[in-house]
């Protein structure tokens, strides 16, 4: 019975050795950096990724920023070191008109994605609430976490400051989602209030399956991301600007990975 016993607690700890191993693996492998040659070799992926997706987009529109809505359809996954988002964004008419792939990795919500319409190429950069857009491989600009925003000569141009965003669920009869934080902000931009951005819903929290009839008829998605401010025309920079905060904003915001 000793000899049992004996043998039974060098087991345990031996499992919760191997436990305890398997965990700091996993911590050191999803918070080490990553290479320069290791991320560029992830965005050639990731671009190629969504360049075969692309051909199945509508055409380009010529305010496209404006065709941008809170409903998406997308593929999640999480590995041990990295979690994944694949999808496509829809107009009020449910055609697909973006698509993108994300990936990020560690405590802070750091990492990139990549999306297209049929004409133009974003790439993202973000590390927690911050991040950097490049519009046709060429920088466009960036914002920090103040919602302070630069252009490509870091100079400052104007302002987006995402609200607090969160949700809960009531399970009374039936389970209803509920947001917090304001369901919109405005987007300043060369000394005027260009647009209002509106907030996009909470995908993660959403038990449906992400069909594109669930999306628009069940959940009611399907609002516009950017209002344009009246009497306001923006410039051609100005609208690259736009479709990149219309993109981020359902691409990004619309699912947390890593809140």
């Amino acid at each position: 019975m000793g000899t049992f016993f004996i043998v039974f607690i060098i087991f345990g700890i031996l499992v919760v050795g191997g436990f305890v191993v398997l965990i700091a693996f996993i911590i050191k492998k999803a918070t080490e950096p990553k290479t320069a040659k290791f991320i560029e070799n992830e965005k050639k992926v990731m671009y190629e990724n969504v360049t075969k997706s692309r051909k199945n987009l509508s055409p380009h529109k010529a305010n496209m920023y404006a065709q941008v809505t809170d409903a998406m359809e997308f593929n999640y996954r999480k590995a041990v070191t990295y979690y994944k988002l694949s999808g496509t964004i829809f107009n009020e008419n449910r055609k697909p008109i973006v698509a993108f792939e994300r990936i990020e990795r560690g405590m802070y919500t750091k990492g990139h994605m990549y999306a297209m319409t049929k004409k133009q190429t974003f790439y993202f950069e973000f590390t927690g609430l911050e991040a950097t857009f490049y519009c046709d491989n060429v920088l466009l600009g960036r914002f920090d976490k103040e919602g302070i925003i630069y252009d490509d000569t870091n100079q400052a141009i104007g302002k987006a400051k995402h609200p607090i965003k969160a949700s809960f669920q009531i399970e009374f009869f039936k389970k209803t989602n509920h947001r917090l934080g304001e369901g919109l902000f405005p987007l300043q931009l060369n000394n005027r209030q260009l647009a209002t951005i509106n907030v996009a819903p909470n995908y993660d929290d959403i038990p449906y399956g992400h069909s594109v009839s669930s999306v628009f008829d069940t959940l009611g998605f399907g609002t516009p991301i950017i209002t344009i401010s009246e009497n306001e025309q923006p410039t051609l920079e100005e609208e690259k600007w736009l479709l990149a905060f219309a993109i981020f904003e359902t691409a990004f915001h619309g699912h947390w990975l890593i809140p």
